[in-house]
């Protein structure tokens, strides 16, 4: 049936059926003569017959070929609108996928401005931003029959964009360019045979950013080419409006970024200052009270000797919190210096200094061998001297102390701890661990400042690690720390 109606729609099929319909209708007399033995009114009644059904199948094969013509012409004009859309959609939503992505505005109209040309018809075609303030355009993506350019550059006065006004209330602009003003820029529009052409108005957020420009020869723009356009003009004033507010949200974050760490290094500053200047004064409260003691016992009640230790205790802790206060200071402006460090060595040096702090204590070290790290030997160390203190610490009051360090696989990475089974804490609070003077027991169970574990979790920070605790109440703890971004907890 296909291959018929092609046939017929062929413009010699109406004049084919029309011959071999006069043949068979010649055919037909000349029997008929020839049976009745010459010419007779049977012969010529078949004659006129044959001539008349000739004529009605011409004309039956020439309505035919005409509404066929009709149907396939209407049928090419639906297949390229069709097509026409489907290109349109691919180019919105290539736009919409680059959004998603947050690809950069030069991105997204390089790769849009050659296929909207080749839908729109047309030999050149722009996506334009404007500075108002200027008075100028500039290039954001062009493109021509021969060559693409996509970035920013080329520059260019407003006033080839047509009336700003009506184009900031969404009307596009037609511009005849030998009207334009003589100069550079009508003569490279001529020469690029752009003699006539469109700018779209790009508005988001109802502020005129710029414009998509386009053109050729002159002739009209039709209804759909300005809508398709449009479409795309809008879609692309997204683009640009939310690049331009994630490079505001970017920048504001860095300013506010260094405003934190200027004023975190004054108040480091600060504290290092009044934290130095405070230790001399508390060093002679505490040499006073001491000689007051000494030199005056036996002048003193057992109220006042009292009174006097309160005040050389107080003091002394107080001189601790300031050493803990400078040295949270110290780590956290002092120079990181990655070697390679041996962490075995480092614990049993620091395990050995406990043991001789407290030699009457029996406390079991393990201590895994060979544990080698990049890391900056001084803060690491500091590190170490932080959590087995604390281990040493908290198992005072076990009857079997036991203290571990070593080192589990995680994510690809080396996650050291260190283990004990002292008194532990309730996983409830393990957020507040890390945090400046805050603690999970009383100083008359456990003595402390409080800043040790800050300390701890800025050195680690600053190695580009973590750190993290996990234990219970009574049931011990165990403290892990990673030395750079591969490990993290699981």
């Amino acid at each position: 049936m296909k291959k018929l109606s092609a046939w017929l729609v062929g413009g010699a099929a109406p004049f084919v059926i029309l011959s071999l319909a006069l043949a068979l209708t010649l055919f037909a007399s000349v029997y008929a003569a020839f049976l009745s033995g010459g010419p007779s009114g049977h012969a010529l009644a078949v004659l006129a017959a044959g001539l008349a059904v000739s004529a009605a199948l011409f004309a039956i094969a020439r309505a035919w070929q005409r509404a066929s013509l009709s149907a396939f012409s209407r049928l090419d004009q639906a297949q390229e609108a069709l097509a026409r859309h489907n290109d349109r959609v691919r180019i919105l939503h290539a736009i919409d996928r680059a959004i998603v992505a947050e690809a950069s505005p030069e991105t997204i109209a390089g790769g849009t401005i050659e296929p909207l040309r080749e839908l729109l018809g047309v030999p050149r075609a722009i996506v334009n931003l404007f500075d108002l303030a200027k008075g100028e355009v500039e290039w954001l993506a062009a493109a021509g029959r021969r060559r693409t350019r996509i970035g920013p550059g080329v520059r260019y006065s407003m006033r080839l964009m047509g009336d700003v006004e009506e184009l900031a209330k969404g009307e596009p602009q037609i511009i005849d360019t030998h009207a334009l003003p003589d100069g550079p820029d009508k003569e490279a529009l001529l020469a690029s045979g752009v003699e006539r052409y469109m700018a779209v108005p790009m508005i988001a957020g109802g502020e005129l950013i710029g414009a998509i420009s386009f053109g050729g020869p002159p002739a009209p723009f039709p209804r759909e080419q300005v809508a398709i356009a449009m479409e795309v003009a809008t879609q692309l004033a997204i683009v640009i409006m939310q690049a331009r507010l994630r490079e505001r949200i970017q920048r504001h974050s860095e300013e506010l970024e260094q405003r934190v760490l200027e004023r975190t290094r004054e108040l480091e500053s600060f504290s290092y200052s009044v934290s130095h200047d405070l230790r001399g004064p508390l060093r002679s409260i505490d040499g006073f009270s001491q000689m007051l003691l000494e030199e005056h016992q036996g002048k003193l009640d057992e109220p006042g000797r009292r009174h006097l230790a309160r005040i050389r205790a107080a003091t002394q802790r107080m001189g601790e919190l300031i050493d803990d206060l400078l040295l949270l200071a110290q780590v956290t402006r002092a120079e990181l210096r990655r070697d390679r460090v041996n962490l075995s060595g480092v614990a049993r040096a620091v395990a050995g200094e406990l043991q001789s702090s407290e030699p009457g204590r029996s406390v079991r070290c393990d201590i895994e061998d060979d544990l080698l790290a990049e890391a900056d030997p001084r803060l690491v160390r500091v590190v170490l001297e932080n959590l087995l203190g604390n281990s040493w610490k908290f198992t005072a009051k076990i009857p079997r102390p036991l203290i571990v360090f070593g080192a589990e696989r995680r994510n690809g990475g080396s996650a050291y701890f260190v283990r004990d089974n002292g008194a532990g804490f309730d996983m409830a609070y393990v957020e507040k661990l890390f945090h400046p003077f805050q603690r999970l027991h009383r100083d008359s169970e456990f003595p402390g400042t409080g800043i040790g574990l800050a300390t701890v979790h800025r050195i680690v920070t600053r190695h580009g690690g973590r750190v993290w605790a996990e234990g219970s109440v009574d049931g011990g703890a165990t403290f892990f720390f990673t030395l750079s971004r591969e490990a993290k907890d699981g």
